[in-house]
This record gives structure tokens, sequence and C-alpha cells, in this order.
């Protein structure tokens, strides 16, 4: 089998796990690295032993011989970046959210039509281990059916400036972290979103070093769906202690509870601390939950290989462009009942 190659633009956070899964896939070669930060671009290349030039421009990545780049850049830049790399002759991964808006998302699937390249939408929570299991249940039907549920994911905020500007951000919490419970709750009931209901608050208004908050920092929202389950989301950038990320759901046979962080599998306590338990725990000192290869659990490496997989079988992949647009759709219309104080219909697509 040929190889198959790939880029990545950017080297924060969700770069290193696309770095990273990448690597473990034996038919996969990394043959380029494009960020404006050279000194966190120099590490990957040094931690994952690729030896690729980096280019601070990514229009010269994408003149490289390749099948795929990875769009791992803040949301203000998806649009732009994405159409580039479509443009080129090459498939696009797009990291959570889709785009800022839909209209920005719509000219991505303009784009992608007139590529013949396809647009894959990075919602890693549906290729965790966990999440999967609980589809899995749902379509043996052992809940019967879902008539009411909650998703829930908090931590203290996000470690870049840029997610707490409204013009390069899009949105707040709502659309960093309610983009996966809303993905993972239209996965699970397999169900059109008619109606919805939000409120949202900002509750630290200054952070730190990163200045003035402008967007939601707390969300509490209701989906209607279709099939007449009401699913609640509670989603917060103000909640200390680490990651905290779980569904329930209840149907007339039966409920389920998943929970990848904050379980049981592991627990310690210490009262000198240790080195790293989860993404966003601030000390390891007292009780913590760690998760165990936690690229693993939060599911990164079997998405990106689940879409390797996609490219060498031309198939369309689970989550594409056009799912990544119907959760922005539904996160604009949460958006818009914060702003109403109403409940507001989700329109077609």
């Amino acid at each position: 089998m040929d190889k198959i190659k790939v880029g990545i633009i950017g080297s924060g956070f969700i770069a290193e796990h696309h770095c990273a899964s990448y690597s473990q896939i034996p038919y996969v070669e990394i043959v380029g690295l494009s960020s404006l930060n050279t000194l966190e671009a120099k590490e990957f290349r040094k931690k994952y032993n690729i030896n690729v030039e980096i280019y601070k421009k990514y229009e010269d990545l994408l003149k490289l011989d390749c099948n795929a780049i990875s769009v791992c850049v803040p949301n203000y830049l998806h649009l732009k970046i994405t159409k580039d790399i479509l443009r080129s002759g090459k498939h696009a991964l797009v990291e959570k959210p889709l785009a800022k808006s839909v209209e920005e998302g719509q000219q991505m699937l303009d784009a992608e039509k007139s590529s013949n390249r396809s647009i894959f939408y990075c919602e890693n929570n549906i290729y965790a281990p966990s999440f999967s299991k609980v589809k899995e249940i749902l379509e043996d039907g052992a809940l019967g059916k879902i008539y009411m549920g909650r998703g829930k994911e908090q931590h203290s905020g996000p470690h870049s400036a840029w997610f707490y500007k409204k013009k390069e951000a899009g949105g707040g919490v709502l659309l960093d972290l309610g983009v996966h419970d809303i993905a993972c709750l239209y996965w699970y009931l397999n169900s059109e979103v008619k109606e919805v209901f939000c409120q949202t608050k900002c509750i630290q208004e200054t952070r730190e070093t990163f200045g003035k908050c402008e967007v939601e920092d707390n969300v509490m929202g209701i989906l209607h769906f279709d099939n007449g389950a009401m699913i609640s989301i509670e989603e917060s950038w103000t909640a200390p202690g680490g990651y905290d990320m779980r569904f329930e759901l209840y149907g007339t046979e039966g409920h389920i509870k998943v929970a990848p962080t904050f379980s049981n599998l592991l627990s310690v306590y210490s009262e000198k601390g240790y080195g790293y338990a989860v993404e966003k725990v601030r000390t390891t000192k007292g009780w913590t939950f760690p998760v165990p290869s936690e690229a693993w659990s939060f599911g990164y490496p079997q998405e990106i290989q689940y879409f390797m997989e996609c490219i060498i079988n031309k198939k369309k992949p689970l989550t594409d462009g056009y799912f990544g647009l119907k959760i922005l759709n539904i996160i604009e219309t949460m958006y818009k009942s914060a702003e109403t104080k109403k409940i507001e219909e989700v329109q077609s697509l």
C-alpha cells in the first residue's frame, strides 16, 4: 500500500493530538507542518521523530505532494484555509466547530462540491470507545424509546486567548463544548432537532492573561427532537477541577450513564501531587481521577484512522462537512433563542 501523505496546520493542543494520531498509523506519513509558532512545531517534530519542514506560511505546505491536511487553527481561519486546501486538490480534516457560522460553513461545503475532495469533520467524541459503546447499546434497543436525557461538559476555560474573543471564535462555551454534546446527542437519537431553548451567561468577565471575555462562558439549553425526546445540555468554562464530560439518557425500558472523566476506573489520593491527571487539572494534590490513555479514551486516534480508511476506500465519513454544518445550524438557533428568550424552531438546511 502506498502511504497516505498528510500535513498539519497549527501547533497547539489539538494539533498535537493529530500529530500523535498520525504517528501511530504505519501507512501514514507526515510530510510537513505549518505554524506561526516555530518553537511549538519543533517540539512536535522532536517528540514524534518526524524530520519534516516547518512552514510559516501554510500556502507553502499546500504545494507539497500529499493527500490530506489537518486544520487545527482558530475558528476564524477555518473558512479560508479549508477552501485553499480543497482547491489545492487535498482533503481537509477540519476540527470542530466547522466554522464560525452557518454562512461560512455553507461556503466551505460549496468549495468541497467543486473540488472533488472531502471535508472530514473532526468530532472526536463520536469515535471515543465509551461513547461508541453507548451507541451500540442504543441500537440494540436496550433502553426502549428515549424520552429524556442530559449532556454535560465543563472545565475552567480554554488555554488560548482567541477563544474569548467574539470576532475570532464566533461564540463561547456553546460553540466550544456544546458542539460536542449536540453532535453526540444527534448521533445517539438518530433524529432531527426541531426546537431549542437556550440561556447564556458570562460569569468570569476577565481571564487572567487573556483579558476580557467577550463571549458566554456558561450555557444551559434544551433540545426538542422530532422523536419526542427532550434533552438538556449544560456547558461551563468556569468549573475548576479538570475536564468533566458525561451523558445520561432515559428510555421506556431503561437508562444509561457514561462519564469517561471523573470515573472510578482509576482514582488517586496524593498529598504531594504528581505529573498529569487529565486536561485542565491545575493540581494533582488530594483526590484525582486520571484518564488512562487520554487521547485514546477521547477518540482522537480512532477518528484519524477512520478518516484515513475513508480516503483509501473512497468512503463517505460518518462525520462529513454536512454533519458539521447541521450541528452548527442547531447552535446558531440556540444563540437566537438566548437573544429572544423564546423557544426557536431549527430551520432545515
